[in-house]
């Protein structure tokens, strides 16, 4: 019988108005550009950071830090990604999160709200040990295991065996970072942010093959995050 793909889920219902974090967190009151409504310049990386930094903390549950300059994890998207996949997920092995980030926001909010058991990689030796530490502060160390990979991706980096799912928040964007130096608020580390070649898609599409083509390493449902819906005719 042919499954139906679960209902779409809106990231907006999975953060809080800004109003709330106002009355719990009055240092923001001095950050406001607006007071009715309120409204914050979300340009400027030290508010983003603090706002996201208290959403976890009043939405999820998780006290995240991350490095200065690397990449903020807006948790609005990231959570609804988690209820999202979790949703499809009929088998109760390990997941994967390859490229889990200096945060290691999705594979705790897995761990942490779903109950799942998660192998989460990284690359970056930084964001590899800011993501242990959140996951040691967190107390979540028993149910997410880091690994660090020196450039393989599942070949030769992730343990055989069956897993319920792969996630990856996957870098997107080309060598070529004119784009990005051209907007407001912007910032991360070169593996947080190339994706490889002219299209930005190199690493998505290894990922695939590996995870495609890899015989010890069984992977249910396979999903990676592509917010450029011009990338997608590629994979």
């Amino acid at each position: 019988m042919k499954q139906e793909p679960a209902e779409i889920i809106e990231a907006k219902y999975f953060t809080l108005p800004f109003s709330l974090l106002l009355e719990k967190y009055p240092l923001l009151n001095s950050l406001l550009i607006s007071v009715d409504p309120p409204k914050f310049d979300l340009g400027d990386p030290y508010v983003l950071s603090l706002l996201n930094k208290y959403l976890y903390k009043e939405v999820v549950g998780l006290d995240i830090s991350i490095p200065q300059n690397h990449l903020i994890p807006s948790l609005g998207i990231r959570y609804a990604y988690c209820e999202y996949m979790n949703s499809l997920l009929k088998s109760n092995y390990h997941l994967i999160e390859i490229g889990t980030g200096a945060s290691a926001a999705i594979s705790m909010i897995l761990a942490k709200l779903y109950k799942r058991n998660v192998f989460a990689t990284e690359i970056d030796k930084e964001s590899y040990q800011s993501a242990k530490t959140n996951i040691e502060n967190n107390q979540l160390q028993n149910s997410v295991k880091m690994i660090q990979s020196k450039g393989e991706i599942i070949q030769d980096l992730i343990p055989d065996g069956r897993y319920s799912g792969l996630l990856c928040f996957p870098p997107i964007y080309r060598d070529d970072l004119t784009i990005l130096s051209k907007k407001r608020g912007w910032k991360g580390t070169e593996f947080e942010l190339i994706g490889g070649g002219k299209k930005g898609m190199d690493f998505s599409l290894k990922l695939l093959d590996e995870a495609l083509e890899h015989r010890n390493v069984k992977i249910d449902i396979l999903s990676l995050m592509i917010l450029n819906k011009n990338q997608l005719s590629l994979i």
